[in-house]
């Protein structure tokens, strides 16, 4: 029989032993359960009280000796819906302390301003913070990208994140490493609400900045990843200043595609000469 439905119901192994043994003996004594389960006579008892206490199992006594029965299976269906009864108590209540803990975080006097999110979750988490604070025809910049960031887990995530960056009326622009064009950039250049441009050819930079609002994101998904987020608006507004004067100098999307157009009748043309040669 598989009991990973019971350990789902939160039972523990020991309980799951006791209560599968009460259910083949019927009516028992505590020595035949002792002898079906496996469980040791010192933890027998407690474990029939705790059964007891979920409602699945009961004990009368006859002529001063203990007689223990399992309750009808159909109680665990019962037990489930008293747990979901109660997490979804629980639910309610730790939703109204999530937003009291919110006013209290966004009152809060503190000096620090900048945070560390460690891993790929990390970066994720640090992503998502954009769309907390920025409300639609907010403008953010997202700086340097190599193949990297999109390596592994991470693309799906990407893509998910911008529908719902554009779904709520963002507008970003992306600044890639010319070798991630294919298919990174292409993606990008697809999305609504989405301006690309590329830096010149020979550029990789595995690093990356987000700039938005008051907030500055360093990002890495090489090696070790992680994200720096730093929120302070005078180093938000140097750092805006840095990826204008990038993407001043970089090519726009449309243009990296007829340059490359260009060069392809070129050097069919090249050919063609030389060959009449």
């Amino acid at each position: 029989m598989d009991i990973e439905p019971l350990r789902k119901l939160g039972l523990t192994d020991g309980e799951i032993k006791v209560y599968l043994a009460l259910i083949r003996l019927g009516e028992t004594t505590s020595g035949p359960i002792v002898d079906e389960s496996g469980i040791s006579v010192s933890k027998v008892y407690s474990i029939l009280n705790r059964l007891a206490n979920k409602g699945l199992a009961s004990h009368i006594v006859k002529r001063k000796t203990k007689y223990f029965k399992a309750a009808d299976p159909d109680r665990l269906l019962v037990y489930l819906k008293e747990k979901e009864d109660e997490l979804f108590e629980q639910e309610q209540r730790l939703k109204g302390m999530v937003s009291l803990l919110k006013l209290e975080n966004e009152t809060a006097v503190t000096t620090e301003t900048a945070q560390v999110f460690d891993g790929m979750k990390g970066i994720q988490t640090a992503r998502e913070r954009t769309l907390q604070i920025m409300k639609g025809g907010d403008e953010m910049w997202i700086i340097g990208i190599a193949r990297t960031p999109y390596d592994g887990m991470m693309s799906p995530y990407f893509k998910e994140y911008h529908a719902r960056r554009y779904g709520k009326g963002i507008f970003c622009r992306y600044l890639y490493n010319e070798s991630a064009k294919k298919p990174f950039g292409e993606t990008s250049e697809s999305y609504p609400l989405s301006e690309v441009r590329y830096m010149p050819e020979g550029i990789v930079t595995h690093g990356w900045m987000e700039i938005y609002a008051d907030t500055v994101t360093i990002g890495i998904n090489k090696g070790h990843s992680f994200s720096i987020v730093i929120q302070n608006q005078e180093l938000a507004n140097s750092f805006k200043t840095y990826a204008q004067l990038l993407w001043s100098i970089a090519t726009p999307a449309e243009k990296r595609a007829q340059s490359s157009s260009r060069r392809s009748r070129d050097q069919l043309e090249m050919t063609n000469v030389s060959g009449l040669k």
